[in-house]
């Protein structure tokens, strides 16, 4: 399936902006007080595509672009994912021959949302430790939302998970659809269509759980 088009998300100017001014007068931790946990890094795509503002998430999130990557010991953590883009609306939009939305004259992110069921995430999928959680779409979908150039897109987003142990793991991502979808861009069912049923969303994206600073033991010192 393609979806270069997803690529093109980012945050708009007006929010960049803001979201630069807020980080720029809000307090550091140390000055407003020393005790509090520093805020997490936000995953930021290279085209500046930010995860923990988009989707409005506080914890760490594991996502595609290479710097989304790493998690902390006993830190709670996020999966995300690109999301899917469609045409503009039901008229600008292109099916495929045989292909029907799931009422005529719906927008075509709107049958997207509408057919989305709930998404899988499986954590070190084949291994002895691989662990399963399903999420209705209630819990997960993020819609609303629109990329740099205007396409509308809906994206799976968890809820936090608890911290895995120290070492390499990888997420993997399935959504489940209760009928076929096209994304109503152009009539080519490879690139521009989802079939029923679960289907992988997402690459076995692997990422990192390092140890806190303060949990590295030191090692014993050599007897001089």
């Amino acid at each position: 399936m393609n979806r270069t088009r997803l690529l093109a998300a980012a945050v708009p100017p007006l929010l960049a902006a803001a979201l630069c001014a807020a980080a720029a007068g809000a307090p550091t931790a140390s000055a407003a007080d020393p005790a509090a946990k520093p805020p997490v890094p936000h995953c930021v795509a290279s085209d500046g595509f930010d995860f923990n503002a988009v989707f409005h998430v506080r914890e760490r999130i594991i996502a595609p672009p290479p710097t989304c990557r790493v998690t902390l010991a006993k830190e709670r953590w996020v999966r995300a994912t690109f999301g899917w883009s469609t045409a503009v609306d039901a008229a600008s939009a292109v099916y495929p021959p045989g292909y029907k939305p799931l009422r005529p004259g719906i927008a075509p992110i709107e049958d997207f949302n509408a057919k989305f069921v709930s998404a899988t995430y499986v954590h070190d999928i084949g291994t002895p430790q691989e662990r399963t959680f399903t999420f209705k779409k209630k819990e997960v979908l993020r819609t609303g939302l629109f990329t740099s150039d205007g396409f509308p897109y809906s994206a799976p987003v968890s809820p936090p998970f608890k911290a895995l142990s120290v070492g390499t793991h990888t997420s993997t991502v399935f959504v489940t659809l209760s009928a076929e979808h096209c994304d109503g861009v152009a009539p080519d069912r490879e690139a521009d269509c989802l079939p029923a049923g679960t289907i992988r969303f997402s690459g076995d994206d692997t990422f990192e759980v390092q140890a806190r600073p303060a949990d590295v033991k030191h090692p014993a010192r050599l007897p001089r």
